[in-house]
């Protein structure tokens, strides 16, 4: 066996002093060999992480605000608190925020705190989370707070079914705008599928009803499936009054379909816009009438206001038509036809009482339209 030397048995017999003061003073190390170390306050050893028996203790997280349930908009603070391990000297590196699971940022020292632009997410409901991070490299994810955004960006799909007659097409769309009230800034994308568009328009009408382009988007970098607001684009204060209403509207063009293959209406958040078959009645079809429609309304929850568009097909010699809220002892709304169309009938924003509003979001409504020979109603449809 090697004897050892001078210099070998001196730095041994270091070595060993050194670690018989460290137990003495109940120092320990963690998370393995050049971890943080702690004070039992003498007579005790702890240690944790690799190498160890106990694992290092996970920090703890949680999000302080906003607040469950909060409606919120523009730009808002996200805060968390904190903590790691003060019995092993760990220290939170980070945290990290996420909204739907996507990072929106991350804050490196307390307080624990990103600016969130809630102005560029959709409007609805929200999940908000917070990941810490301590000097160890372990983490937690807090308990998610669930956030309601207004006045963000307003997704509307685009279907062929929002146009009538709707055209034989399976195709789709995706348009994802925000609009500024105050100012009228307009910015977004609509992203197409299943078909080459030749043209995409924002323009003035109610469901159910034709407007006027008041503006043209632009092809993006995807081609004819990707379109966006020109830079810069803004809205007159009718036009901000009209999106208010639920009366602006996107479409998408094609060369099998000029009039428009997809269209999706801008519905602000106390706007509920419900389109509804309209088929044939009893007495119609004993006739061997084949007479089909669909209703378009539009409820202003805020307002009290409703709009009625029905567009019919097969209705011979009609002679009116209307909608019932199906509330108790309503009187139902009677509709114009229109002077260009004759299988147009509408009313706009008519007054209706708070027992219609409540009627027709259960469901209880229905529009119909009668004829000469079927003065009951030839086509008749429950509102959805």
């Amino acid at each position: 066996m090697h004897a050892l030397g001078f210099w070998e048995r001196s730095t041994l017999t270091a070595r060993l002093a050194l670690a018989g003061a460290l137990l003495a003073a109940g120092v320990a190390s963690c998370g393995g060999y050049g971890g943080s170390s702690y004070s039992m306050g003498g007579g005790g050893a702890g240690t944790c992480g690799m190498g160890y028996a106990n694992p290092c203790p996970p920090p703890t997280v949680a999000l302080t605000a906003p607040a469950s349930g909060a409606t919120v908009s523009g730009t808002v603070p996200l805060t968390a608190t904190a903590t790691a391990s003060a019995t092993y000297m760990l220290t939170i590196v980070s945290v990290q925020f996420f909204v739907d699971g996507t990072s929106v940022g991350t804050a490196m020292a307390s307080p624990y705190t990103v600016n969130w632009n809630a102005a560029a997410a959709t409007n609805g409901s929200h999940s908000i989370t917070a990941k810490a991070t301590d000097s160890k490299n372990d983490s937690t994810t807090s308990a998610a707070v669930m956030v309601t955004v207004t006045g963000g960006v307003f997704a509307a799909a685009m279907a062929p079914a929002q146009i009538f007659p709707a055209p034989d097409s399976k195709s789709s769309g995706m348009a994802r705008i925000g609009v500024d009230s105050e100012t009228g800034a307009v910015s977004g994308t609509v992203a197409l599928s299943g078909f080459t568009a030749r043209a995409v328009t924002l323009n003035q009408g109610f469901a159910g009803s034709s407007g006027a382009a008041i503006m043209a988007l632009e092809p993006g970098a995807a081609g004819a499936a990707d379109w966006h607001v020109p830079a810069g684009a803004l809205l007159t204060a009718e036009q901000r009054a009209a999106f208010a209403q639920g009366r602006l509207y996107l479409i998408a063009a094609s060369a099998a379909h000029p009039a428009g293959e997809v269209r999706g209406q801008l519905v602000p958040d106390h706007i509920e816009v419900t389109f509804s078959e309209l088929t044939a009645t009893p007495e119609t079809a004993a006739l061997g009438g084949a007479a089909s429609g669909v209703a378009a309304t539009t409820l202003d929850t805020r307002s009290g206001t409703l709009t009625v568009n029905v567009n019919s097909s097969g209705v011979e010699a009609a002679t009116a038509a209307a909608l019932d809220t199906g509330a108790a002892g309503a009187t139902g709304l009677a509709l114009t036809r229109d002077a260009a169309d004759v299988n147009h009938w509408s009313r706009e924003l008519a007054r209706i009482g708070a027992r219609d509003v409540e009627a027709l979001e259960a469901g209880k409504g229905s529009a119909s339209v009668a004829s000469q020979a079927a003065p009951g109603g030839a086509i008749r449809g429950q509102i959805h």
